[in-house]
């Protein structure tokens, strides 16, 4: 018989219940603890998923002998001091990204890991378990596109919640939160590594917090030659857009998500693959999910009952973080300038 491993997810927002939808129901999970600093959103969720326990202090979760497992879907500036919680009471974690707001917390973070190697720590990269994003690595890999592959990247959010959003500002950037994923991914496909980074951005609504932005955009240069673009934006003005597409000399490769098919959403995402010189078109159905959290966590077990590495490696992770970092830091400099050198 399989063993079955207490779960406790901390916070109880948006990224919360897209890990426990997807787990909640899993023969080897037993839902021990659901914890939120709002008492109420958490009893919502015990309702809604069946967790034994409610607290709204995370040192409950990871002090409890039923829990093997946690769950960190906070805000990043609090992911260091939870994630120090439960290592130190033998824990395996999975933390979302990213993994801190500063450079300190980070590098911090990245010790902490380190010096627990008895813990299995994944971070909430969650492109590396998604199948079609493994499908188009595999392709590129394979020399489907051929090099330098140009990256054009783009997630912009029409938002209708500013209250979320103002949330994540007050920690990360649009360039951090969420760029965290695509420098991965571009050091995934190619197996290279980032030589240059430069990004600039601005504040485009009044309620953003001092000294931060919510548009930006980065671009990379990679060992191998490839370059690619990241933009993002949370605005209540910007159109919603979210482009992947990958070009090289042998042809390219676009990613069409299900909600954004024209027809035929009941196969899943598309793969649209362009081959040169043949001048034709192949399309792949993907049918998995965008956030595949069930098989985040399925491959965290995999880790404690196998030894197998993590993907991507805790070095992979800091790395993309330090590099979108340096980004938002570039943005965060132009715009102190503007401010105290206005035209």
């Amino acid at each position: 018989m399989s063993r079955v491993y207490g779960v406790a997810l901390i916070g109880c927002g948006h990224m919360g219940e897209a890990h426990i939808q997807d787990i909640y129901y899993k023969e080897n999970v037993r839902m021990e603890y659901v914890c939120d600093l709002n008492q109420e959103q958490a009893k919502n969720f015990q309702r809604r998923y069946g967790a034994a326990h409610i607290c709204t202090d995370y040192r409950e979760c990871a002090a409890s002998p039923a829990v093997d497992i946690v769950i960190i879907a906070t805000y990043a500036g609090s992911h260091l001091t939870i994630l120090k919680e439960c290592l130190n009471a033998g824990k395996h974690v999975i933390c979302e990204k990213p993994i801190a707001a500063t450079l300190k917390e980070g590098d911090e973070f990245l010790k902490e890991v380190k010096a627990h190697p008895e813990c299995k720590v994944l971070v909430g990269h969650i492109l590396r378990h998604n199948e079609t994003y493994q499908k188009v690595a595999e392709m590129i890999q394979e020399d489907a596109i051929g090099k330098p592959i140009v990256f054009r990247m783009v997630q912009n959010h029409h938002i209708m919640d500013w209250k979320k959003y103002y949330s994540i500002l007050k920690e990360s950037s649009p360039l951090l939160d969420c760029g965290v994923h695509y420098v991965d991914v571009m050091r995934w496909f190619t197996k290279a590594s980032v030589t240059g980074v430069n990004a600039t951005g601005a504040r485009t609504e009044e309620g953003v917090p001092e000294q931060t932005f919510n548009y930006g955009i980065m671009t990379l240069e990679l060992s191998d030659g490839s370059v690619g673009y990241y933009e993002a934006g949370w605005s209540n003005t910007i159109s919603s857009e979210n482009k992947k597409e990958f070009i090289g000399p042998k042809g390219s490769i676009r990613i069409i998500f299900r909600k954004d098919r024209q027809t035929h959403q009941e196969e899943g995402d598309l793969i649209e693959y362009y081959k040169y010189p043949d001048r034709t078109y192949e399309m792949i159905n993907l049918p998995c999910k965008r956030k595949p959290t069930g098989a985040q966590l399925d491959y965290l077990i995999k880790m404690i009952e196998t030894g197998c590495p993590e993907k991507p490696t805790i070095e992979e992770v800091y790395d993309s973080f330090r590099i979108c970092l340096e980004a938002q830091e570039q943005v965060f400099r132009k715009l102190q300038k503007q401010l105290t050198n206005p035209a």
